[in-house]
Parts: structure tokens; C-alpha cells; sequence
């Protein structure tokens, strides 16, 4: 959920666009610190624990996170040695993933008026179309056999789903109700096109 978010945090950014999602943080009780305890030095790159150690950059994962580790020799004379780390070489290591940042300001955003007032429509909104999802559209399990078949799924599932909100929101707001395919089609090729049209001005068309 973590790297959804964080992914889901660059696109919107980048697209200079605001978003409004839940903080996942670990609920898991847990001996060692929790990472929130360690500061982040983006001027340095670097970061620093409780103590008032420095974590070094060493390497960037696969997954792409990129690590900081502690001073091995330092953490071996720590009187709180225990409370930061079980591993035998007595190293603490924290993770950062390169898109972090991205969700950091979409984390500051959810905490304005502004991303309050939106955070708090999610169960109106985002939320009961998961909710229809499960319910309706067999997404309590995956049913399919390889991330493909999937995704496809999904794409197919909520574009539906979105369909379907855009006919009753259109049916809400025509004065004579009679709304009709003709007029929900122009409707969807003219939103298509105002989309296209802005991601060719700003640069970000994939065409």
C-alpha cells in the first residue's frame, strides 16, 4: 500500500494536481524504533537518530529504496542499543524510497483546510466505489491468473464504475431529466478530448 501511494502521490504532483489519501503507518507494536523517530536531512541526505547519530546514504535496492546505515561502532557503545535494532552486526538501517518526497507533500496537503475538508469526503466518494467494487464486482479476492489479466480487470471494472456515477451526476443536474446514450456519449468524447488537450499542453501526453 505504501508504494501504491507513493506512486499515486508522484503522478498527482506532477500533474500539479492536489490529492487527499490516508496515512498507512505501522500499527504493529514493535521493540526497535519506529522510523518516524529518525530525521530526515534532505540538505544532507542523511539521517539522524534519537541519539544524535548521523545514518549514512550506502545504496539504492531494487525496490527502489534507497538505504541509510548507522556507524557500526558507534551503535555498539549506544546504552539504548536494544530499542533500535535487533541485528547481530548492531547496524541500524532506514529506508527512503526515491518518490518519497512526493508523498510528503501530498501528506502535508492532507493536513491544510483545504485537505481536510477533502479527506473527509472519501467515504462519500472514493471509498463507497471500493466498497462497490468488492461487493458488486468480485474485488474481495483476485479471481484471475497473472498481474495482466488483473489490471486489466480493474481498469475495465472502475472505468464502468465511473461511467455510471458520470450518468447519475449528469441525470441529477438535467433540469428536464431525460437524459438519454447520445447525450452521455458527447459528453464522454468531449471530456476525453478537454483531457488530451491539457496533457499535450503540459507536456505530459504519452502519444
Amino acid at each position: 500500500m505504501q508504494d501504491i501511494n507513493t506512486s499515486h502521490s508522484k503522478k498527482t504532483t506532477r500533474r500539479r494536481n492536489t490529492t487527499s489519501i490516508p496515512l498507512h503507518s505501522t500499527k504493529k507494536k514493535t521493540k526497535n524504533r519506529y522510523k518516524r523517530e529518525f530525521i530526515y536531512d534532505e540538505y544532507y541526505d542523511c539521517y539522524l537518530c534519537p541519539e544524535n547519530q548521523i545514518l549514512e546514504y550506502t545504496t539504492t535496492n531494487r525496490e527502489g529504496y534507497r538505504e541509510y546505515k548507522s556507524n557500526k561502532e558507534i551503535c555498539k557503545k549506544c546504552p539504548n542499543l536494544k530499542r533500535c535494532t535487533q541485528s547481530k552486526n548492531h547496524q541500524k538501517v532506514v529506508t527512503r524510497h526515491l518518490w518519497q518526497k512526493y508523498l510528503d507533500e501530498t501528506e502535508e496537503y492532507r493536513y491544510t483546510k483545504k485537505g481536510k475538508e477533502e479527506y473527509k469526503r472519501r467515504k462519500e466518494t472514493v471509498e463507497r466505489q471500493f466498497g462497490s467494487a468488492k461487493e458488486f464486482h468480485g474485488f474481495r479476492y483476485t479471481n484471475m491468473i497473472g498481474l495482466a489479466k488483473m489490471e486489466m480487470k480493474a481498469a475495465l471494472t472502475f472505468a464502468c464504475i465511473n461511467m455510471k456515477k458520470l450518468a447519475i451526476l449528469l441525470y441529477k443536474l438535467d433540469p428536464n431529466k431525460d437524459l438519454t446514450l447520445n447525450k452521455l456519449t458527447t459528453f464522454l468524447i468531449n471530456t476525453l478530448k478537454m483531457q488530451q488537450t491539457q496533457e499535450i499542453f503540459l507536456g505530459l501526453s504519452t502519444i
